[in-house]
């Protein structure tokens, strides 16, 4: 008898001691973790400029290099949304490779993916 009511109450024991972790499994999100999930999107960095010359052009790829005053070049990726122009011309990237070692002005935003051109003016 002594061992039927031990082994009732530790079959007891066991299914309160897996009730809480199958309980919480099925539970759906709370605010909290909504909250970190948010937190975890990607950041925006501020946009920068930089002042250059045009050292290589590759449409291709999609890239424009800028050599900085330092002498540091700068990758630039180009999008579909880049502003490329000249005075009041507006250009697109293979017309860029006409202008090389020329002074550029390149509004960009330095993403995990690479500095993400936004615009560039040739200036001379």
């Amino acid at each position: 008898m002594k061992r039927k009511v031990l082994t009732a109450l530790s079959a007891a024991s066991c299914v309160f001691l897996l009730a809480p972790p199958t309980l919480a499994a099925n539970k759906p999100a709370t605010e909290t973790h909504k909250t970190a999930a948010k937190k975890t999107a990607r950041r925006v960095w501020p946009a920068e400029t930089l002042s250059g010359k045009i050292v290589m052009v590759n449409p291709t790829l999609n890239l424009a290099v800028v050599k900085g005053p330092d002498g540091i070049p700068f990758d630039m990726i180009v999008t579909h949304s880049t502003r490329i122009t000249s005075g009041r011309q507006t250009l697109k990237l293979p017309d860029l490779s006409l202008d090389m070692n020329k002074s550029v002005s390149v509004k960009f935003v330095p993403e995990r993916k690479g500095d993400v051109a936004r615009s560039i003016q040739v200036n001379g």
